[in-house]
């Protein structure tokens, strides 16, 4: 079995200067999620601090209960009353919503895309358990609450072994990962933009990641740019 660590100390993260061909960037403004726009980086990570109003409701209204929302919205004018539908009014409410909005405006900002699909789920099983690269362009993905998407340099991988190609063998026996390869956590309330396949150029270069193992419950928003 090969042995791997996982990193999900803020401490133990790559700078945005990352060393020379790195795939991934971490970040702690808006303006540096730009990086993304670079050929060679594949995953920007955005830290940031953990809302205590936020991450109180989504304990206490939305992780308690099964959770599958997917909505198509116009960011400009997205509804998302469906998201924190059964909640009664609260400033953790309030604040939550106003969390999400802003994720989809800056989203948009970034992709450009007239449209974003939005999901937001409670999982208590790995929903993606081996390493993948998603066919998309881009997709936004942090977790409120548990613990974050899994993600390894472009590096670190062997892409003939990910997903259905390891023919079911746990990631950690299959040979995807390479001696010395490194899994690293996001951090609840972590923002992460993970090219995909289908991003221009960015063919046999989408981000690499997976659910984080276990069955502690998260609670996990996805968006998506659509035309």
């Amino acid at each position: 079995m090969m042995t791997t660590t996982i990193a999900e100390d803020p401490g133990d993260l790559a700078s945005p200067r990352a060393e020379p061909g790195s795939s991934t960037r971490i970040v702690t403004e808006l303006a540096d999620l730009a990086e993304l726009a670079s050929p060679e980086v594949s995953a920007c990570v955005l830290r940031r601090r953990i809302d205590a109003d936020v991450e109180g409701f989504v304990r206490e209204r939305l992780l308690p209960r099964p959770l599958s929302e997917a909505l198509l919205v116009d960011p400009a004018a997205p509804d998302l009353a469906a998201l924190a539908a059964g909640a009664p009014p609260s400033s953790g409410r309030d604040a939550f919503l106003h969390d999400v909005r802003g994720l989809i405006s800056l989203f948009a900002d970034l992709t450009g895309c007239p449209r974003v699909g939005v999901r937001l789920a409670r999982l208590t099983t790995p929903m993606c358990p081996r390493l993948h690269a998603d066919m998309v362009t881009v997709r936004l993905v942090t977790t409120y609450v548990g613990p974050g998407t899994e993600w390894v340099e472009h590096a670190s991988v062997r892409r003939d072994r990910l997903g259905h190609r390891a023919n079911g063998v746990p990631d950690e026996r299959s040979g995807v990962l390479r001696a010395g390869a490194r899994l690293r956590r996001m951090a609840p309330f972590d923002v992460g933009l993970l090219k995909g396949e289908a991003w221009p150029g960015n063919r046999d270069r989408g981000a690499v990641h997976r659910s984080p193992p276990g069955t502690a419950p998260r609670v996990v928003l996805t968006l998506d740019a659509l035309a």
